[in-house]
């Protein structure tokens, strides 16, 4: 598919991402004249389709607004003469982006699907052993609770929870006890299976650990490290990103580099990464 996609971006002066056949173009609307050139590159994809005979579906093509502003640039996206839809939210990649960039819609989604994959676990596994049970779980539902969590990761307590009550119902389940004097976090701890929050939390930091040994293509290069440390900051330290709206503050830079500086020294020099995974892990294990 590549092959036939890759020459897609050339003429194109806005952004654009290609995966298989997912083509997302955006562009930062400045003024009118970022709205007539995105346009204009609307065009060259149409004109793109027509010499390569590579159709775009314009009934799965949509435009969204991204903004917080009270008076919105309006404008009107066509694609090969067909009036683009506007929407407040779309799925890229598996993952629900609403245009007030929230993640309430994505987080109702994973945890209604996570709750039909364990509710069928619990219908057809009722009689099998702990360990069956255990593995059903961390195979068919936890991962639907984790894909791309470093990008939605929840900041407040309601979405936290929410998240988590899926796998404390599942610990129930897989020791059997529904009993309400039973307690759910000794069931956990005895399962061995961390917190959601937690484990979101060390993926964050193992992505971001990866990213600054140059082993991911994450932009690095606006983060300034701290040039005097101090005994609230050590040498591999950086200085926490100035925010003023909560979904640039808990998104992945700001937060990961808040938590980062939080761990100890020795931990930030490791180079493997699965050593500091684990080392991440152990940390934040013992603060939960």
């Amino acid at each position: 598919m590549l092959v036939y996609i890759n020459d897609l971006p050339d003429n194109i002066s806005s952004e654009v991402r290609l995966f298989a056949d997912d083509c997302v173009i955006y562009r930062q609307i400045k003024n009118n004249l970022d709205q007539v050139q995105l346009q204009k590159d609307l065009n060259t994809l149409s004109e793109w389709q027509n010499k390569w005979q590579m159709h775009f579906n314009t009934k799965k093509c949509f435009s969204m607004r991204i903004t917080h502003s009270r008076n919105p640039k309006l404008f009107i996206y066509t694609l090969d003469k067909d009036i683009l839809e506007s929407t407040a939210s779309h799925t890229y990649l598996g993952v629900d982006i609403s245009n007030n960039l929230t993640w309430n819609r994505h987080i109702n989604h994973i945890t209604s699907s996570a709750n039909r994959s364990l509710a069928f676990i619990r219908r057809n596994l009722y009689s099998c052993p702990r360990s069956v049970k255990a593995n059903a779980y961390l195979t068919l539902v936890r991962p639907l609770l984790e894909y791309s969590s470093s990008v939605w990761d929840p900041y407040t307590v309601s979405l936290s929870n929410k998240v988590e009550q899926i796998q404390r119902r599942a610990a129930r389940f897989v020791c059997n006890d529904y009993s309400p004097h039973s307690s759910v976090t000794k069931m956990l701890k005895d399962l061995g299976w961390d917190s959601l929050k937690v484990r979101r939390t060390v993926n964050r930091l193992a992505i971001f650990h990866k990213a600054r040994l140059g082993l991911l293509a994450l932009p690095m290069n606006n983060l300034q490290p701290v040039r005097r440390p101090s005994r609230h900051h050590h040498s591999n330290s950086f200085l926490h990103i100035p925010t003023n709206k909560d979904c640039y503050k808990y998104s992945f830079f700001p937060r990961t580099v808040r938590d980062w500086n939080l761990l100890p020294q020795n931990i930030t020099d490791l180079e493997d990464p699965n050593q500091f995974k684990s080392a991440a892990l152990r940390i934040l294990r013992r603060d939960d």
